[in-house]
């Protein structure tokens, strides 16, 4: 049994057998193919590496067998610049501050009375000069006329009923004169009686006929003299009609005036709202009225330069100052003096205003409110210090002096003052030492300069632009 199974197996192994033996023959002629296709892939990159490696190679060996050559330095650039000498001394400089012109004066204009617009001067209008007294606008003054005749005519009647009731009061003065007169009359009748009757000539019956008598005429006296107080009372309240009356009539009269509108003071018009045929009511205004005179200019000082003003011993108002109108090529200059400083300090800014009076100008001259104009004051006076030009100053302290090696030194300074184109400055200078006044870019400790002598740098002169020696 075992033998026929062996039999019957032997031709499957051998079937295995060759079927292994042929993958394993097909794996190796696949691997072939793979690295051959490998090859082909890689066979460019590989021949430029060979030839980069050759090139480097040769490069490398020319560098190593160059002999070597000396190198030169660059020559040292030499930078030219303009120089002062600066020199101590004392210097007041001028404190340089912009301000807006204000008028003076100023006044809304406007009608007292209400009416219609008949007639406008030709010299209201936006920028119209006036002087003082001119007449800008007349509104209708006929209803004013007609009250101040009824006024007038109401005044003239009040008085001649005064003139009556002094004729009556005179009267009846009169009357109680002669009513005090006849009382003596009967006093004496009286006593007369009373001196017969005590002597027995007469009866009783008399004497109380004169008593009767003398009693009617004391009556009658101050009846009248009651009529006659009367009547001056009446002549008082008549007198203060006619004074209620004048007052009546003045207002008349001065609403007649009011109806044409009249300039208060010299000055220019602006924002005028009055036309021929207008209805204005009083009150309302017609235009604004600036004045030409007692021009100020308004100027913001920081409270540094407000103390140092302060601080100097001579105080502030009535400081002379100078204010400059720049109009494009052309500059306008007016004198002036510090007025007054405003009451209360800016808390925005924290600065002080003050207020530059400039010398009284007429109408004719061209400045007007609300131009900006460049305030010139008086700064304090500093002792031994140094001026330079404002572009001789870097940052805020620090200046650069010229050596006796033509370098530069850059030199400490503290700035006690600054002007629109100069510094003061004090220590860290020495006499007649030279200070640069050009700025460039490159500057710094140690540069090597030449100056440029032919021609002095003043602190209201412009720095040059810097150049290298030989041009460039």
């Amino acid at each position: 049994m075992s033998s026929v199974e062996t039999v019957l197996t032997r031709p499957e192994e051998q079937a295995r057998t060759i079927t292994a033996a042929i993958r394993v023959q097909a794996a190796r002629e696949m691997e072939g193919v793979v690295w051959r296709a490998r090859l082909r892939r890689w066979r460019r990159p590989l021949g430029v590496a060979g030839i980069l490696a050759v090139g480097i190679s040769g490069f490398t060996a020319q560098v190593a067998l160059k002999p070597d050559v000396m190198r030169e330095s660059p020559a040292e650039r030499v930078w030219s610049v303009e120089a002062v000498p600066v020199s101590r001394g004392d210097h007041r400089p001028d404190m340089m501050v912009m301000g807006t012109v204000v008028a003076g004066r100023s006044a809304e204009l406007r009608p007292l009375v209400a009416g219609t617009v008949t007639a406008i001067a030709p010299a209201l209008r936006d920028g119209g000069v006036v002087r003082a007294g001119d007449m800008l606008m007349q509104i209708e003054a006929l209803d004013y006329q007609l009250a101040l005749d009824q006024s007038r005519a109401e005044l003239d009647e009040a008085r001649a009923r005064l003139d009556e009731l002094r004729a009556n009061a005179k009267a009846e003065s009169a009357r109680a004169e002669l009513a005090r007169q006849q009382i003596a009359l009967k006093e004496r009748d009286l006593e007369r009686h009373q001196s017969l009757f005590d002597k027995g000539t007469i009866a009783i019956a008399r004497l109380e006929q004169a008593k009767m008598a003398l009693a009617l005429e004391q009556q009658t006296a101050e009846a009248m003299q009651s009529a006659h107080l009367a009547g001056v009372a009446r002549i008082r309240q008549q007198e203060a009609v006619i004074d209620r009356l004048k007052a009546q009539v003045t207002k008349a009269e001065t609403d007649l005036a009011r109806t044409t509108l009249t300039a208060p003071f010299d000055g220019y018009i602006g924002q005028v709202r009055a036309e021929m045929g207008m209805r204005v009511s009083a009150g309302d205004i017609v235009a604004t009225l600036s004045g030409a005179q007692g021009l100020e200019a308004r100027v913001a000082l920081s409270t540094e330069a407000y103390g140092r003003l302060v601080g100097d011993g001579e105080g502030v108002v009535g400081r002379p100052a100078r204010a400059t109108w720049h109009l494009g090529g052309e500059s306008l200059t007016y004198e002036g003096r510090v007025e007054r400083v405003i009451d209360r300090i800016d808390t925005s800014s924290g600065g002080v205003t003050i207020f530059v009076r400039l010398n009284d100008l007429g109408v004719e001259q061209p400045l007007r409110p609300g131009a900006f104009v460049e305030v010139s004051l008086p700064d304090r006076a500093y002792a031994g210090v140094y001026r330079l030009p404002a572009t001789a100053l870097h940052g805020d302290n620090m200046v650069y002096a010229v050596d006796g090696e033509g370098r530069l030194a850059a030199r400490q300074v503290q700035v006690v003052a600054r002007t629109t184109d100069s510094v003061i400055v004090n220590g860290g200078l020495a006499e007649g030492q030279n200070i640069v006044t050009t700025r460039f870019q490159e500057i710094g400790p140690g540069l090597k300069v030449t100056m440029r002598t032919d021609t002095a740098t003043l602190p209201s002169q412009q720095a040059e632009a810097p150049g290298q020696e030989g041009g460039q």
